[in-house]
């Protein structure tokens, strides 16, 4: 199996319904450093409320802001995206499926190239949506070893063969006797993954190796092209209608009456999962971090050779995270962009950590962020494809690299300390 290793259907309405926060808490930094308990700075649901009484923050009012004005609006705006797939994938498919090549219509054909034209195009505006949320994964995303995340999107665990023996299971019907269901299937072989696999990829064969085909595929190198593109538009679409389940469940999850949003609102209340306001930012600080791990090592660092990859030590194009869409560095651009959300509360109107920053007597961190973050998103907009400058000007690839590792190292350190928040445990022992 071509498996590629780094680093409940919902059938009601969502109600996007968020239940008022609680008495609002006010707190003062602790003693400014990672090893810091989050429940020491004063908190008045559980913290010592010592400290200088001038410089308190309202905690309450930090999270409150990051919930309604970024995340919320993000996961409301992946849902639209997403609920608009499954008709754009169909009008797709159906021009597909009624398509004869022998007939060399020129008008048919046209209307087909439109069609799929269309359909790429809302994957592309998912991804963008959905690289703001990668930025935001905490609560339902995060729980169960990231279930419902992976189910969304599994990158960096990829395997297209697992795809292709699902569009013949899924035409099929059954495995092994059972009806096919794909709510039930890996997550390998659901999500935005597996549409962009089929949207993008212009090889007809599958790519399993002859070891790992397995039997549903013996007969699919006899089928002609046009059978083997209907099989995987009809696979498409299934998949698309998965997607917005899976994302009608996360708005549920997060903004139900019982949802997550409620639960970082009213922190610090009696019979909260958090016990202090500044453990539920903790929360989302953590959330932060794929900017570390996920976005400098694995999107940057390995295709460049930083890390061991698919080529060794040296540069290597095919481990970049979009093959298909080469849609990379629309990605890279869009966690930037989903960092600064959090970072600045969405605008610089609305509360976020920037003024925690400034209120903890840290606004020389804020600026050395803001600066790191302006920095990043112009080294990585003057890269077209990330493709063809990891071949062609690695240097400007490097230059992101870089530059997004400044915002990173001002995260892991001062960020961190002078706000007395804990490093994930992941990242407690990342000295780079």
């Amino acid at each position: 199996m071509a498996l590629k290793l780094k680093p409940v259907l919902l059938a009601t309405t969502v109600a996007f319904i968020l239940s008022g926060c609680g008495e609002s808490t006010s707190a003062t930094a602790g003693e400014g450093h990672a090893g810091h308990s989050p429940t020491t700075p004063g908190d008045s649901n559980g913290g010592d409320n010592g400290g200088n009484g001038d410089n308190q923050f309202d905690q309450t009012a930090l999270l409150v802001s990051l919930v309604d004005n970024v995340i919320t609006p993000t996961y409301q705006a992946f849902d639209s995206k997403a609920k608009s797939q499954p008709s754009a994938l169909k009008a797709y498919c159906d021009l597909e499926t009624s398509y004869d090549p022998a007939l060399e219509d020129e008008a048919a054909k046209t209307s087909l190239d439109e069609a799929k034209l269309t359909a790429q195009n809302a994957w592309k505006e998912t991804m963008v949506t959905w690289q703001h949320a990668e930025l935001m994964i905490l609560g339902p995303l995060s729980a169960e070893k990231k279930t419902l995340r992976n189910n969304i999107y599994s990158w960096p665990a990829v395997s297209t063969c697992s795809v292709d023996q699902d569009v013949m299971f899924f035409n099929q019907g059954d495995i092994n006797g059972n009806p096919y269901e794909i709510a039930k299937r890996s997550d390998k072989r659901r999500g935005l993954d597996a549409l962009e696999y089929i949207l993008f990829n212009e090889h007809i064969g599958h790519s399993c190796s002859e070891t790992s085909a397995g039997e549903i595929l013996a007969d699919w190198d006899n089928k002609t092209e046009q059978e083997r593109k209907v099989l995987r538009c009809q696979f498409a679409v299934a998949v698309a209608e998965d997607l917005s389940a899976t994302s009608t469940q996360l708005l549920f999850e997060w903004a139900g009456d019982e949802g997550y949003a409620n639960t970082l609102k009213q922190a610090g209340e009696p019979g909260n999962k958090f016990s202090t306001t500044l453990s539920a930012i903790n929360e989302i600080s953590d959330a932060l971090f794929y900017m570390t791990e996920e976005l400098k090592d694995y999107k940057l660092a390995t295709p460049l050779g930083l890390f061991n990859n698919s080529c060794g030590t040296s540069v290597c194009t095919q481990d970049v995270e979009s093959t298909f869409a080469k849609h990379s560095i629309e990605n890279i651009r869009a966690n930037i962009e989903g960092f600064e959300k959090i970072f600045i509360g969405g605008n610089e109107d609305n509360t976020g950590f920037d003024d925690f920053l400034d209120n903890q007597d840290a606004s020389d961190t804020k600026e050395i962020m803001l600066k790191g973050i302006a920095d990043a998103k112009l080294a990585a907009d003057a890269i077209e494809n990330l493709q063809n400058a990891l071949e062609n000007d690695t240097a400007s690839v490097e230059h992101t690299h870089a530059k997004v590792k400044d915002v990173t190292d001002q995260l892991k350190n001062d960020f961190i300390n002078k706000l007395a928040l804990e490093l994930p445990k992941t990242s407690a022992g990342d000295n780079d």
